[in-house]
């Protein structure tokens, strides 16, 4: 499995990440489906980096795995020079085909372009991008006044100015009443938002989670502090990425949550502990059934959720379906996650209903 992804963010701007993860369960594409998608891409990228006629300074291609910098310098400085560029990423091999483009003009627009072969590109859209080619491509206009930044991995892209004024704004709200199947049900209400809620931590070595009685699905669990649930070994995050976007496409910041380690969290962690020694001891012992375990209490923190089109697509998603990394958590199989910033007093640990085990009734 594959991922690169920006997890940088500053106060003043930020780099919005362009994620392209691959899990490798279907045999790679070949030489000519990966030649179409060059030619696909790389015709917008010339074509919006050549709008006077005049030809682009072709930085050349290289791979999201590996970048070379002198792809990303050549562009860096064509862009510095004034003159139109354009630059080509390609994705790993795996089960969809992905490549990542910047393309520069003369009038010193910055374009981001993606392809992916599945044509999910229209999911998710934000304010100053567009579709083409039946939703292989999206080309995002970089919001003025346009800087280039690079990734962790060394991919460029381009620095989206913050909303100062909201970001400060939502830092400001009050913590707000709320359920974990509300949640569920409308995701994009709560994006942003401060929540309480009473509901269940559990998960296993790649899955952390948090859900409730009487809910359809469950909320991607994280800490404040970045670290991972007791148990969580291995996890490969979608591609959704908290805080929102204002009217011209500037960043709405996440509010910050600073994980408060008091006794109640303490008191939660020890639990969470003995709740994953217990799912453990549960699947060791030679039985018809194992039975798994969860952390129950009241939890504050803030809510992630994914845009109302991703999750109308999720609704119709079948359990055999490949994963589309459109969410947050393993996967990004989950359209909301709670970041946690506080559990109440009150935790225990409780009990799933038994679960039967094929072949040993």
């Amino acid at each position: 499995m594959i991922e690169s992804k920006v997890r940088r963010m500053k106060r003043n701007c930020a780099l919005i990440p362009v994620l392209f993860s691959t899990v490798l369960l279907t045999p790679a594409p070949t030489s000519q489906q990966a030649d179409a998608t060059g030619r696909l891409i790389n015709k917008k990228l010339r074509s919006l980096s050549s709008t006077s006629g005049r030809e682009s300074v072709d930085c050349g291609s290289t791979s999201m795995n590996k970048p070379e910098s002198r792809v990303s310098l050549c562009a860096q400085n064509a862009f510095k020079d004034h003159k139109p560029f354009r630059v080509l990423y390609s994705g790993p091999d795996g089960f969809y085909e992905s490549a990542y483009g910047l393309a520069g003009d003369d009038a010193g627009n910055v374009y981001e372009v993606e392809y992916d072969s599945r044509g999910l590109l229209h999911l998710g859209l934000r304010r100053n991008s567009a579709v083409f080619n039946d939703n292989h491509i999206r080309v995002t206009t970089c919001v003025r006044p346009i800087r280039l930044g690079s990734t962790d991995e060394g991919i460029l892209g381009c620095v989206t100015p913050v909303n100062e004024v909201e970001s400060a704004r939502a830092v400001q709200q009050k913590v707000i009443e709320a359920t974990a199947c509300a949640i569920l049900e409308h995701p994009g209400a709560f994006n942003n938002k401060m929540v309480r809620i009473h509901g269940y931590a559990s998960g296993n070595f790649e899955y952390s989670n948090l859900g409730a009685d009487g809910c359809s699905d469950e909320l991607w669990f994280a800490y404040g502090n970045g670290d991972g649930t007791p148990g969580l070994v291995a996890t490969v995050n979608g591609g959704a990425r908290p805080g929102a976007e204002d009217a011209e496409g500037r960043l709405i910041l996440p509010v910050p949550v600073k994980l408060v380690q008091d006794l109640g969290f303490r008191r939660f962690q020890e639990l969470m502990k003995a709740r994953a020694e217990a799912d453990e001891q549960s699947f060791k012992e030679n039985a018809t059934t194992f039975t798994l375990h969860r952390v129950t209490a009241t939890f504050i923190g803030r809510i992630d959720a994914v845009s109302d089109d991703i999750h109308a697509f999720h609704l119709k998603r079948k359990e055999m379906d490949n994963a589309d990394f459109l969410g947050f958590g393993q996967m990004g199989l989950f359209d909301a996650q709670f970041v946690l910033q506080s559990v109440e007093s009150g935790a225990v640990l409780e009990a799933f209903p038994p679960i039967s085990i094929p072949g040993k009734q």
